[in-house]
């Protein structure tokens, strides 16, 4: 394959450059690939599938994830106990629980961090996961609200004493009204607002793992002006970063590499694999799949080339020979989809077609999924037609009533005129509004260096196709795109979701309106209205029934998103030699299990030493 044949020296060129161009460092015990960089190694503001990998081993939670079955293990709390209506949970934090400095973890250490979690000043994603707490949500409308009238005080009372002052009034109003509390520094008691099926899930999700208190009270700033908190990120750098996992960070150099060590403070470290780690960031394909393959690294956290049905045609053939597999494809927890916006105005001050759930549905039906998903990506992916997986929840079957949005460009054609919109039957250009205005141009916003591009311009001829509705391609670095995507400086835009704990909610939240991860601004009345109901019905089946009508709503009636297919997730390692990488779809991989089979944890050299005792 001649792609794959390109001189290894440009692979090996890049990589010694960049060696020499800074202090040497020993080699890794293992080193892995990943083609974005972090975004964040705060807990709180991880929302992206690479922080959340680099956190889950920084960081700990109350809980862990066994990533076999994903059943609930102890982390910081060795055990825990709920009360018959489900309404409390009591942790008991273990004993021997440190920071990274040697700091024992106290359960005051919890509050404060889930304290940081619901202040709309340091609001973040999965802020909304702590509003399953009494009084959290009720908690965050007073601090906004708090804010709002300080800010409306005469600028000559808004001074850095009374900032400070509000804050310890916030503070107090949090202990008072928030059920979280530590009657002792081993203690954690949590009262919950409903019964929450999955809170001990949330538990073991990074944005709940608790950080170093006096690390942040070094860091952070009051604005008098708004008497708003900022911590900045200067406290997550190496040499400020006091952590709680399984590592701590060495070095960073962003779009570079980073190191993680061993913490030797870390109660469960014995059963740590590696004593260190490299993070090589390879942002392009190509480059990444070159770098595997001349031995720069042991694994490539996410194959995004062209040409994955070659190498997977490769690697089959290398088995049935008793070769090693080298690229690995896995079922995933997650969805892969087109964003719509859905605002009323674009961010150029043009109205927004696309606010008219009408022509969103008229979109998706003229998209023939499964010629994208076979002929465009071809690497055995499942169509789509529902945001949720289906079977991936026990209980939960959004087939039961959810059809989807399927290819039927004659139901598209007349969606859109009913729209508003139409062109004469055999016309070419774009359909005109009442006014004979053009529909405009759909900008379609990506991030460069995968197969997004590609899908885009498939979709694009097929709307141009069955619509007469024509596109542009706007490919961005990762970085700029995030942004685009935050402020809804798109029409468009490629997503994706991976659900974070296992129940619907994960995956339907990002509708909800307001909420941190709804990137389209999507708001329905009636689709949050079964969001509530669902939160208060106290039976689970019923409760299911109303999150798949949840489901239905957002896939076949508004459509704030258009699904394409079901990820399978693709990975570069040797099997013959690499362990610890897990097969569960939710794909949480956690670094301090994997590495080369030759690298033992402490545990495993001891039970593998010899008998030197007596005999």
């Amino acid at each position: 394959m001649l792609r794959l044949l390109l001189p290894f020296a440009l692979v090996l060129g890049l990589l010694v450059a960049a060696a020499l161009s800074d202090r040497p460092q020993p080699p890794a015990d293992w080193t892995y690939i990943d083609s974005q960089p972090a975004f964040t190694l705060d807990p709180l503001r991880t929302s992206y599938e690479q922080d959340i990998r680099l956190n889950n081993a920084l960081w700990d939670g109350l809980v862990r994830w066994d990533t076999a079955d994903f059943s609930i293990t102890p982390g910081i709390a060795e055990s825990w106990e709920k009360s018959p209506d489900n309404l409390r949970f009591v942790f008991r934090l273990r004993a021997d629980a440190r920071w990274s400095n040697g700091e024992t973890i106290d359960a005051h250490d919890i509050v404060y961090s889930w304290r940081r979690g619901v202040m709309p000043d340091t609001a973040a994603d999965y802020s909304k996961l702590f509003f399953s707490i009494r009084g959290a949500e009720a908690f965050f409308r007073w601090r906004a609200e708090q804010l709002r009238g300080y800010a409306a005080r005469p600028a000559a009372e808004r001074t850095r004493d009374a900032a400070a002052a509000l804050r310890r009034e916030a503070w107090e109003r949090f202990e008072s009204a928030v059920g979280v509390s530590a009657p002792d520094a081993r203690t954690l008691v949590v009262d919950l607002e409903r019964p929450t099926p999955y809170f001990l899930d949330i538990c073991a999700f990074v944005p709940t793992f608790p950080v170093h208190p006096p690390s942040l009270e070094r860091a952070l700033k009051i604005d008098p002006a708004t008497g708003r908190v900022d911590e900045g990120s200067a406290w997550t750098r190496p040499g400020a970063l006091v952590c709680s996992g399984a590592y701590t960070l060495a070095s960073w150099r962003f779009k570079r590499d980073m190191r993680l060590e061993r913490n030797p403070a870390y109660w469960d470290t014995d059963h740590v694999r590696a004593d260190s780690i490299r993070v090589l960031i390879i942002e392009d394909p190509n480059t990444s799949v070159l770098a595997f393959r001349t031995g720069a690294a042991d694994f490539a956290t996410d194959v995004l080339t062209d040409y994955i049905g070659d190498m997977l045609r490769e690697s089959a053939s290398a088995a049935s020979e008793g070769k090693p597999r080298t690229i690995h494809g896995f079922t995933r927890f997650g969805t892969y989809f087109w964003s719509f916006n859905c605002t009323p105005t674009l961010t150029s001050g043009l109205p927004n077609p696309l606010a008219d759930r009408r022509v969103r549905r008229a979109l998706a039906l003229a998209t023939n999924k499964r010629e994208i998903v076979e002929r465009v990506r071809g690497v055995g992916e499942v169509v789509a037609d529902t945001l949720i997986p289906p079977g991936s929840i026990p209980g939960f079957d959004p087939a039961r009533s959810t059809v989807g949005a399927r290819h039927d460009p004659e139901a598209a054609r007349a969606l859109l005129q009913e729209a508003g919109w139409t062109r004469e039957a055999g016309a070419s250009g774009p359909p005109v509004d009442a006014s004979g205005a053009p529909f405009p141009i759909i900008d379609m916003l990506c991030s460069t260096g995968s197969y997004h591009v590609p899908v885009a311009l498939a979709m694009g001829a097929m709307w141009e196709r069955e619509l007469g509705i024509r596109t542009r391609v706007v490919a961005k670095e990762t970085k700029t795109y995030r942004q685009d995507l935050r402020r809804r400086d798109y029409m468009v835009a490629r997503g994706g979701w991976f659900g974070d704990y296992s129940d619907p909610t994960t995956f339907l939240n990002i509708h909800k309106t307001g909420d941190g991860n709804n990137d389209r601004g999507f708001s329905s009345p009636r689709f949050d209205d079964l969001l509530g109901r669902a939160a208060a019905e106290p039976e689970p089946a019923a409760r299911l029934c109303l999150l798949e009508e949840a489901e239905r709503v957002t896939t076949e009636d508004e459509l704030p998103i258009l699904p394409l297919w079901h990820y399978r997730q693709f990975f570069l390692y040797d099997g013959g030699r690499f362990t610890g990488v897990t097969t569960h779809p939710r794909m949480i991989q956690m670094l301090q299990q994997m590495g080369p089979k030759d690298v033992l944890s402490p545990a495993e050299r001891r039970a593998a030493a010899p008998w030197s005792g007596p005999r």
